[in-house]
């Protein structure tokens, strides 16, 4: 242990220097004078405006566990708030899973679950805005490919019409949808500036490929920022499905930096056909409750997070309610692989 961390303690002193520089933008940057001035016309204060809308919440949470014979357990769980009342989805499935496509499957599988607890939700409530956990560009743009899932190999087909239903029904009854997600490798901000910058100055291309290698918006955002603040939305489009089933959905991206000490946080929203200004004041009620919502480094979104403590599965509750009636029902001990037994029972 002790000549590892010695190994430990020499890397990071050779290289500190980069890794620094790979964190924030040296002072010395070309970078740093290249983007400052666009930065700071479209890097916006925190808004004045409150906000007055009923707000609702989705979240999502899984647990794996792989039998000696290959086949996987998966539970996968969806839950929405709205008001006092909790709208599910919940997927049991036992089955087999390529292991080069379960991250993919399950990630998918815990967004086609939230998108259908907010559809049902949306059948009994009117909430002022939807509030989900994660990004609505990797949703949209999520590539169409064959799982190796079994009975799931064309799931992407349910999971758009899913999506396309959730933000149909949020459209027609004039209610935003919000994503929120807590790390990003979004680079639609920096692309904006760069575009600005482009234009006032006449950068050759070469020159802006060798300052925009690398970097992206929340990196841009840490090395910049001097305070609290939002970058301008950027309104996308983006299309999901194939053929004639093929819509364009049209959302915008923001960053909101509530404390200039923790990281932004990428904002995605889908205003309603009537309200498309990302300057509105429906817009600007989103961004409030944003910062209005933000409790600390931990708690990067109160209904978020109120939301993940109920949903989230908890050791307790699968070793001692999901797995000891599968065990019971049905009636064979030893289910699991070794490698997950003795890993159980470690813990």
């Amino acid at each position: 242990m002790n000549e590892t961390y010695g190994d430990f303690v020499s890397f990071l002193r050779e290289n500190r220097e980069r890794i620094r520089d790979d964190l924030i933008m040296p002072e010395s940057s070309p970078r740093r004078d290249l983007y400052s001035d666009s930065f700071r016309r479209n890097f916006l204060s925190p808004p004045s405006d409150g906000f007055n809308r009923n707000i609702s919440a989705t979240d999502s949470s899984e647990f794996v566990r792989e039998l000696y014979n290959g086949k996987k357990i998966i539970l996968v769980r969806s839950y929405t708030s709205a008001g006092k009342n909790i709208y599910s989805s919940f997927v049991p499935r036992v089955m087999n899973v390529g292991r080069d496509d379960l991250q993919r499957f399950i990630t998918m599988l815990m967004e086609h679950s939230e998108h259908m607890s907010v559809l049902r939700m949306l059948e009994k409530e009117t909430p002022g805005m939807v509030l989900i956990d994660g990004s609505i560009s990797g949703r949209i743009n999520r590539e169409r490919r064959r799982l190796v899932a079994e009975g799931y190999t064309e799931f992407h087909n349910d999971y758009v019409k899913a999506l396309a239903a959730m933000i149909d029904r949020a459209n027609s009854l004039g209610i935003p949808l919000v994503f929120i997600a807590k790390s990003s490798e979004s680079r639609v901000f920096k692309k904006f500036l760069l575009g600005e910058i482009s234009k006032g100055t006449g950068m050759k291309d070469q020159i802006r490929t060798e300052l925009d290698s690398g970097l992206n918006d929340h990196y841009l955002i840490k090395s910049l920022a001097t305070g609290p603040g939002y970058t301008r939305p950027i309104q996308q489009a983006s299309t999901l499905g194939d053929g004639d089933a093929a819509r364009e959905y049209i959302y915008h991206t923001t960053h909101i930096l509530p404390d200039a000490r923790d990281l932004p946080l990428k904002m995605d929203f889908v205003l309603p056909g009537d309200e498309m200004d990302s300057s509105g004041s429906l817009a600007r009620s989103i961004i409030s409750m944003a910062f209005w919502a933000y409790g600390g480094s931990k708690v990067h979104n109160l209904w978020l997070a109120d939301i993940d403590r109920l949903v989230k599965f908890r050791k307790e509750e699968v070793e001692d309610i999901y797995m000891k009636t599968f065990e019971r029902e049905i009636g064979i001990s030893f289910y699991e692989t070794r490698g997950e037994r003795r890993a159980r029972i470690r813990i």
